[in-house]
């Protein structure tokens, strides 16, 4: 999103994370329960990993759009819940959509919203809070979803706190269209890190100063914090996609309705890299990567 925009988000932010029956206070009906968000693995893990990117929600006025673009794009596939969507892949859950409207009618543009994974999700809102970020909505129980809170960054990035129900999505290798990466875009890289790192319980990086920081736990790498400026973009947290060719992908994109932002260039990452927005300019990046690119 272009600097200036974010601001719009935060009432259609908390209708959205709302909806499903959410915030039902009894236990529902049978054609209530149909309405539940579903949880984010099929089947229980019974593992949690604090500080994982365990879900993305894309929230637009036009989910028609959107399940075409991200179909033709990365060959996903959905399975519709009501007023809410399931984003598979490989025939894995990966994330949801939810269709919102701007209370005047006016476009608006998409943004996908990441949920982080965390032990406790009041003590985690408390912590924001005493940080000077914001609590838009919970901490709450959603059903088959977990326990979450929809929360605002002291430095102004959207992200769910969440405790799943059903435990994490397992730590393995992204297939070809999983997530691979989060990337937060901050105008104080070192200021949102320092934040992130008791947040998620990261391991501590040497050199804060740097233009783009990686959060870890336990050495495995969970997201990184890159340098923006500050009238670019708002502060924000953006997706990354993995890929196996990045130009085919970005040759793709506008045939489906989208724009290319940043072409894959030979002097940025070899190439592997670059930064699209669907039809209704949610951003995200795509990204070719093997294993070992992440040790």
């Amino acid at each position: 999103m272009m600097r200036g925009k974010i601001g719009k988000y935060i009432g259609m932010l908390v209708v959205a994370f709302s909806l499903s029956g959410c915030l039902q206070p009894s236990p529902p009906s049978s054609s209530e329960g149909e309405k539940v968000l579903p949880a984010i693995t099929k089947e229980d893990t019974h593992k949690h990993y604090q500080g994982k990117f365990v879900w993305h929600d894309l929230l637009t006025n036009d989910v028609a759009s959107a399940q075409t673009f991200y179909a033709g794009l990365f060959g996903w596939s959905f399975q519709k819940r009501d007023n809410y969507v399931l984003v598979m892949n490989h025939g894995e859950r990966i994330g949801g959509m939810v269709n919102i409207a701007s209370p005047r009618g006016e476009k608006v543009t998409a943004i996908w919203l990441p949920s982080i994974s965390v032990a406790d999700v009041d003590e985690a809102a408390e912590y924001l809070v005493r940080k000077k970020g914001k609590v838009l909505k919970g901490p709450m129980d959603m059903k088959k979803r977990g326990r979450g809170a929809l929360v605002r960054d002291p430095y102004g990035a959207f992200v769910v706190l969440l405790h799943s129900k059903s435990g994490d999505p397992l730590d393995t290798t992204p297939k070809i269209g999983d997530w691979l990466w989060n990337e937060l875009w901050s105008n104080s890289p070192s200021q949102s890190y320092s934040f992130y790192r008791a947040l998620g319980g990261y391991d501590k990086e040497a050199d804060t100063e740097k233009d783009y920081l990686i959060l870890k736990q336990k050495g495995v790498w969970r997201a990184g914090i890159r340098y923006v400026e500050e009238d670019a973009f708002d502060v924000q947290w953006v997706p990354v996609v993995r890929v196996s060719d990045p130009e085919a992908i970005v040759a793709k994109t506008p045939e489906l309705g989208g724009r290319v932002l940043m072409k894959p260039q030979a002097t940025l990452m070899n190439g592997d890299v670059a930064l699209i927005a669907d039809p209704s300019g949610a951003l995200l990046i795509v990204q070719r990567w093997k294993e070992g690119d992440m040790e």
